[in-house]
């Protein structure tokens, strides 16, 4: 009896059968599209709740940054900083757990899995937080558009870039499935 359901469809239609590399492309895809909502959101309340929680003051070690980049009209550097760091940090988990599962059904060592994973996460965290986020933030910040449409634009942007890294690293170095060892049965 074939099985039924969404996920069954997701490996049984024709695309899939046809294109199974770029199918796990489009997979990749929707995953981040769908781990997209947990970062944004969670950015969005980091964002006001940090800055309701006065960490403008705590901040004042990245002051020599404000003078390169500077963020989004009531927020300090730090707030935008602090933001990206716990948002990406929350999408990205979530992308770990999904990927494996549905996007590339990994069974390599999940211990060895997951520290390459966080290698890269910290890496993507440390080009997002540092370098990305404060950079486009700050540029469309001086656009004049309200606060928390041009901190949703600049999010998104800072989300849509680490596809160059994240797709080649996940598919072929983190999510890998055992190679299948041949026997000599007759």
């Amino acid at each position: 009896m074939p099985e039924k359901g969404f996920l069954a469809w997701l490996e049984n239609n024709q695309f899939a059968q046809r294109h199974p590399e770029l199918w796990k492309y489009v997979k990749f895809f929707l995953v981040g599209a769908v781990t997209s909502l947990p970062d944004w959101g969670s950015y969005m309340i980091s964002l006001y709740a940090l800055r309701a929680l006065g960490v403008d003051r705590i901040g004042a070690a990245l002051g020599f940054m404000e003078r390169i980049v500077e963020p989004a009209e009531g927020f300090s550097l730090a707030t935008v900083i602090y933001a990206y760091m716990i948002s990406t940090t929350i999408g990205y988990a979530c992308a770990f757990i999904l990927n494996r599962k549905v996007s590339f059904y990994a069974d390599s060592n999940v211990a060895l899995s997951t520290f390459l994973y966080i290698l890269m996460v910290i890496f993507t965290i440390f080009v997002n937080s540092l370098v990305m986020g404060p950079f486009i933030s700050g540029m469309i910040g001086r656009v004049g558009m309200p606060v928390a449409l041009s901190e949703s634009i600049s999010k998104v942007l800072v989300m849509s870039i680490p596809g160059i890294w994240t797709y080649p690293l996940s598919r072929f170095v983190i999510h890998r499935k055992k190679k299948e060892i041949p026997t000599d049965e007759q």
